[in-house]
């Protein structure tokens, strides 16, 4: 009989009579069956967490022990216990915490309910939290101690409570989005804390943060892209431009003339006043972007209905930045080290001639005399290889010795000697410390940043901390207060001011240092014999060393960011809210550039303003000693904002919400320069110099007039700018199935105030959203996801850097001729100028495929700019050469797609990818301001915004070959070849700004293993490759390795593009542009680039518990540009091409980091 036959048996025996027979009869059996029974049999029972019932049955197996109980069945109960001992003292353990009782009959152990014993019940009380420490509301807490299951859910702290009897309870935590978690607990006294991890198919609440208010995506119309915290995590130590790149459809980046990263949205809608989009941080404007490990997410605004109620600021698209804050509840730390190593620049990439190459091309100009006397008492400076030219030629030195000498000048390579002492590889190191904690009516978050660069330049390096403390308080039931207080302090030393374009200059043959170790300088830039004899008279040597300059340069600079934020929010009655917020924040910059008295710098600038009469006596206007120029820059802003919030859901199908309020801003930039002469750092003083006579003209040795303008060192600005404004926004949605929206703002400013009408602008927005998928009548099962958008509005910009205004401009300065002050006019005033003006139309879908496994966000756009500032010439007898007017519109037009697909999702291996596609189209459609010559011009891109053509458009010369004496050639009118090219000659590429960008990004997960990797692409544009400018009054090292396929005989212009040098009869600019601005130097600019990959191992809570006491460890390591797909044959890195010149391309970098939770 087994034992669910015997339960049956014993609970059909209603009256106590029957139980007794029962019992005696089933006793006599079992004890003739188990002659060996003996009370004094040791017995042991090790169980954790097991049901009681599990527990009889290893007593009846092991040991011949039936079991029967009355009443209520406890058998399911879950129990620890861990005995040895006889049956007496095993019973007496495992029922010494339970309401029961038990006698033993022979080998039957009958257990009945024990009524002096009460049921013990214990309360188990716990916390739910996200990846980032924050509350889980709505978890669901599934538990179990063996009497069945029971649940409860988390409040809005995340935290939950249930009651159970004594003994170990198994436990279920799980919530939407997020990976289950099962736990088995047995000590009351301990809470259980749970950090949930994000499943790989989340399907999540969409919130988009506009600056001003968080919205449920299906209460907004607007385009917008937002990334949460979890993304900025796997972005592991990079900045927020590289981590945004590609990563939001829409949002490029690329480098402009300069070769600075230019980050726009939809191609910018301005020609002249910046295509910066606005950078909101906690809902206020700032300079100061946080640390990526402070960010909670990011919400990019797009269009006119997203980003309208910024106004007069919004015209080039909005980046609102949320940082993380604080949680109510258990104190968690956060550690973040990274280290970055950066490969040492490739010098090869720069294609430079070699030494034999600029030999051989310096030959030839020498042998075509093209090289003016040297000898002749003048400063001009020449290369090595003409100074021994020039040596063979006055018979100073044999045939056999010239050629002994460039032959070992030819030998020589100084790019080692650059690799060594000028070069190296960049590190970089950052360490985030990040303490969140508080209570039911408080929550702080405190972090501590510092980063350490080492610049691959010798002599640069960069340091920066970073506090920052986020607290909200509870004050009472109906308001609340927000402070966020932080600082940003900078420490920057750089060696000489554009090193890498000095190492470029540098003649590959030009060595730094000989055996010995010294100082070996050049003269390239002046007359070594000349310098010699001006040296023997009290001049200081003309020769540079680039080393040498880069270990006496002693430029610092340091840096502090103050923000404060302080708020009231008053909830006044159920859904109506009053904010009260306000901010300052200053920045300040401090320089000083100390020019060491023995460096190049400081000898040339003296040698200059040196005097040398007829007796050969010596008078220097700049007395001996450092000079120092000081700069202090600094900005302060301060804004206002008040606004009442409406938000209420009617009958579960009308949810409205409405704002409105007003901001007062005001900023100020001023800053002051100064330089001082003759400076000694040890006694902290400097010397006068004679302003009257450097302002009137000091004639050199060799005749020449050089004025000195101290008000180009020594000057002070002060701008303000001060704004008002008042906005509302209106949001409604009916059955959670259709939404409109709308939105209004008027900007005043005070640098529209001197006429009227253009004081202020009405920008708006309106908008509507059908979530179609909600519709009664739709019911197809595959689709979770059908969503429609329409939005337009109307959007401003205006520069705010004061080089256009209403007013005149003028900047005072001290003039030491005139022995007073005089003002020098900037900008003329304009009084009919005005705000600039975007229209903007846009179309949207989203749509969501198997539980949104798959999603696409797809957008079509139209955006009229109008009224866009532009300079434009003026008649110079006016007494000023340009002004500023509103003369140009522009249309930007274009598709975005974001694709998302949760690929593979079993438990143990998850692919996600997600595709971004946009497509960007500019043209300038009016433009007022005239280009005088351009023919010269738009080959060289000195008036860019020609009407009819994109914003950035390419334009060259239409190449036609070399002719018979290797002269470039393009075609006139007529279609001839000519070698002086005319209008006509002239041909557009396109763009030279990407059309297409995007970027393609997948994760692999394999448990705690997990694979990014991180792609970008940008293609349907242009650039300009670098050509050599065969100049023949000129040498530099800087010419490209093409300089040795030049034309040297008749018939090589079969064979080659690159001309001879010009004859004198041939040197002009036409001669230098058809070498380098013809169409032969146009390239495919297209690129596919693997920017990043990372792989990282994320340990958990229970693989760590009882070894060390955190909740997460994760380890990674990263890597950057590994690889790169380029269009072009030239095997030029399009990236590494600026302004037709090609600069060292991107090093790989390899990332090193691990981050820590408690």
């Amino acid at each position: 009989m087994n034992q669910k036959t015997t339960q049956l048996a014993w609970k059909s025996m209603r009256s106590p009579m029957a139980k007794k027979l029962g019992i005696a009869f089933l006793s006599l059996y079992l004890l003739q069956s188990n002659p060996a029974y003996s009370f004094g049999q040791t017995i042991e029972v090790h169980a954790k967490a097991q049901k009681l019932a599990k527990v009889f049955e290893q007593l009846k197996h092991e040991n011949g022990y039936h079991f029967f109980w009355e009443g209520k069945d406890f058998s399911q109960t879950l129990i620890t216990v861990d005995v040895k001992g006889d049956i007496h003292e095993v019973l007496d353990k495992l029922f010494s915490k339970l309401p029961f009782k038990y006698r033993i009959q022979q080998k039957t152990i009958i257990v009945e309910a024990d009524p002096n014993k009460k049921i013990q019940e214990s309360t188990y009380r716990g916390r739910v939290l996200n990846e980032l420490g924050n509350p889980i509301q709505g978890a669901t807490i599934i538990y179990d101690d063996g009497s069945g299951q029971k649940t409860t859910v988390t409040n809005s702290k995340g935290q939950f409570a249930f009651t159970v009897h004594q003994g170990p309870v198994h436990v279920i935590i799980s919530s939407v989005g997020y990976q289950p978690q099962e736990y088995s607990v047995d000590n009351p006294e301990k809470s259980i804390f749970v950090q949930l991890e994000l499943s790989n198919n989340r399907i999540e609440e969409v919130v988009i943060s506009t600056g001003y208010q968080r919205l449920n995506k299906n209460n907004a119309s607007g385009s917008t892209t937002s990334l949460d915290s979890n993304y900025f995590k796997k972005r592991n130590n990079t900045s927020l431009e590289t981590a945004l790149e590609g990563a939001v459809p829409g949002l490029s980046f690329y480098k402009d003339e300069k070769g600075a990263s230019d980050m726009r949205i939809r191609g910018g809608s301005s020609l002249r006043a910046g295509t910066q989009p606005l950078i909101i941080v906690d809902g206020f404007a700032s300079s100061i972007i946080p640390n990526i490990n402070e960010i909670e997410g990011v919400t990019v605004l797009k269009d006119a209905a997203a980003a309208a109620i910024w106004g007069s600021q919004a015209s080039n698209g909005v980046i609102v930045i949320t940082t993380k804050k604080g949680n109510r509840g258990k104190t968690s730390v956060t550690y973040s080290g990274n280290l970055r190593v950066q490969m040492r620049p490739d010098y090869k990439a720069l294609q430079r001639a070699n030494s034999a190459e600029i030999i051989d091309y310096e030959k030839e100009q020498y042998d075509k005399e093209f090289v003016i006397d040297i000898y002749d008492g003048n400063s001009s400076g020449y290369t090595q290889s003409i100074g021994i030219f020039t040596a063979y030629d006055r018979k100073e030195i044999s045939l056999e010795e010239r050629d002994r000498r460039l032959a070992a000048l030819a030998g020589l390579n100084n790019q080692d000697q650059i690799n060594k002492l000028l070069l190296r590889k960049a590190v970089n190191q950052s360490h985030y410390i990040g303490i969140s904690g508080g209570s039911d009516k408080f929550s702080h978050m405190t972090t501590v940043n510092g980063q350490f660069d080492l610049s691959g330049l010798q002599g640069t390096s960069t340091k920066t901390f970073n506090f920052s403390n986020r607290l909200q308080y509870d004050l009472a039931k109906f308001v609340s207060l927000t402070t966020n207080v932080g600082f940003l302090y900078g420490w920057d030393q750089q060696g000489i001011n554009d090193l890498s374009g000095e190492i470029r200059a540098l003649q590959p043959y030009q060595m730094l240092m000989d055996e010995q170790g010294n100082y070996i300088r050049s003269y390239a830039g002046y007359n070594k014999v000349e310098n010699d004899r001006l040296m023997s008279l009290g001049y200081r040597d003309n020769g540079l060393n680039l080393y040498e300059e880069n270990q006496l340069a002693n430029n610092r600079s340091r840096s502090l960011a103050i923000r404060s934020l302080f708020g009231l929010n008053w909830k006044i009655i159920d859904g109506l809210r009053l904010t009260n917020n306000f901010v300052y924040e200053r920045t300040t910059t401090n320089g000083r550039n100390q020019y060491d008295k023995d460096s190049y710098a400081t000898r040339s600038f003296m040698n200059r303003y040196t005097v040398l009469d007829k007796n050969n006596s010596i008078k220097a206007y700049i007395p001996y000693g450092d000079y120092l120029d000081t700069r202090s820059d600094q900005s302060t802003f301060l804004s206002a904002r008040n606004f009442l919030n409406y938000e209420k859901k009617f009958d579960e199908k009308h949810y409205i919400n409405v704002l409105a309020g007003f901001d007062l801003n005001r900023k100020i930039n001023e800053g002051d320069r100064n330089r001082l002469y003759g400076y000694n750092d040890q006694l902290l003083n400097s010397q006068n110099i004679d302003l009257i006579a450097l302002n009137v003209g000091i004639k050199d040795w060799e005749g020449r007039t050089y004025t000195y303008d101290h008000s180009s060192y020594v000057r002070n600005n002060y701008v303000e700018n001060r704004e008002y404004s008042f906005y509302s926004t209106l949001a409604y949605t009916y059955d959670n199935r259709y939404t409109v929206t709308g939105s209004w703002r008027n900007d005043h400013s005070n640098l529209f105030g001197s006429d009227p009408k253009f004081k202020r602008t009405p920008l708006w927005s309106i908008g509507g959203k059908w979530l179609i998928d909600n519709e009664h009548f739709f019911n197809i099962d595959w689709i979770s996801q059908l969503n429609l958008r329409a939005t337009m509005g109307l959007t401003g910009n205006f520069d705010r850097s004061n080089q256009s205004s209403t007013y005149l401009v003028a900047r005072r300065f001290f003039n030491a001729m005139a022995n007073d002050y005089v003002a020098r006019v900037d900008s003329p005033p304009n009084a009919k100028l005005r705000w600039e003006r975007t229209k903007t139309y846009n179309i949207g879908l989203d749509l969501g495929i198997l539980k949104d496994r798959i999603t696409l966000n797809a957008d079509y756009y139209h955006k009229f700019s109008y009224d866009l500032l532009g300079s434009q010439d003026l008649d110079p007898t006016v007494g000023m050469t340009n002004s500023y007017i509103n003369g140009a519109d522009m249309i930007n037009k274009g598709v975005e797609f974001g694709l998302n697909a949760a690929i593979l999702k079993n438990s143990a291996f998850q692919w996600s990818s997600t595709l971004n596609l946009a497509l960007n189209k500019s043209k300038v459609t009016k433009n007022k301001i005239t280009d005088s010559d351009p023919t010269n011009n738009r080959p060289k891109n000195t008036v860019p915004f020609l009407e009819g053509y994109p914003r950035e458009s390419l334009w060259s010369y239409r190449w036609a070959g070399l002719d018979e004496q290797g002269r470039p050639q393009t075609f006139d009118a007529e279609g001839n070849k000519t070698r002086v090219p005319v209008l006509e000659s002239l041909i557009y590429h396109g763009s030279s700004r990407p059309l297409y960008t995007g970027g393609w990004s997948n994760e692999f997960r394999y448990k705690g293993f997990q694979l990014s990797i991180y792609t970008v692409f940008n293609w349907g544009h242009y650039a300009r490759k670098e050509m050599p400018e065969m100049n023949s009054l000129t040498w530099s090292s800087s010419y490209n390795n093409q300089i040795a396929k030049r034309w040297r005989s008749p018939g090589d212009e079969l064979i080659t593009d690159i001309p001879t040098f010009p004859g004198w009869e041939d040197l002009s600019n036409e001669y230098l542009f058809l070498t380098t601005r013809s169409s032969n130097s146009v390239i495919d600019a297209a690129y596919l680039r693997v920017r990043e990959m990372s792989l990282s191992y994320t340990f958990k809570r229970p693989q760590l518990q009882g070894k060390l006491p955190f909740s997460e460890i994760r380890l990674v390591s990263q890597f950057n540009n590994l690889w790169l797909w380029k269009a072009n044959k030239s095997g030029i890195d399009p990236e590494a091409l600026v302004a037709a010149r090609l600069d060292l391309p991107q090093p790989r970098v390899f990332t090193f980091g691990i981050n820590v939770t408690l």
